[in-house]
């Protein structure tokens, strides 16, 4: 009787747990959303595939921003346009990084909760109304990645 006692509470406790952690994820979101202005929507979804990774505040890299549902990693294709870089996401909103807003392009080995080989990301270092953010993604292959980079830096 006691093991099953200890049993229910430990499973109780882990429940608990995972319903405060989304609560909070949920709560961080709706916060964000309501300080961040809406991201302009994407014009061209007809571009590069690969792995939208995050994207992340400029001076603290290992806060994601979760505002308009920018939180998840997930598929993406990226295509660059006269306006700028289209982001396509499956299953979120699309948006568009205005060319006017982009620093600079880079790469890097790791972001919050990924790490991969040394220069597997592509950095977009960019800024939206004031905020400085950093997009990252991770192309398959190497051949649709220096596309992109000679779309952007032509």
């Amino acid at each position: 009787m006691t093991r099953e006692v200890i049993g229910f509470i430990m499973v109780m406790l882990v429940f608990s747990i995972a319903t405060l952690v989304a609560i909070g994820y949920r709560r961080k979101s709706k916060l964000e959303t309501e300080q961040i202005a809406p991201l302009p929507v994407a014009v061209d979804c007809s571009g590069v595939e690969c792995m939208y990774v995050s994207t992340v505040y400029a001076e603290s890299p290992l806060r994601r921003l979760l505002a308009h549902g920018m939180g998840p990693r997930g598929r993406a294709t990226v295509s660059v346009t006269e306006e700028g870089i289209s982001v396509c996401r499956i299953g979120e909103r699309d948006y568009l990084i205005p060319k006017s807003t982009i620093r600079s392009v880079g790469k890097s080995s790791a972001t919050i909760d990924r790490a991969v080989e040394p220069g597997g990301l592509v950095s977009v270092e960019w800024s939206h109304q004031g905020t400085d953010l950093i997009t990252n993604l991770r192309f398959s292959d190497s051949d649709s990645r220096k596309v992109f980079e000679g779309k952007v830096l032509a």
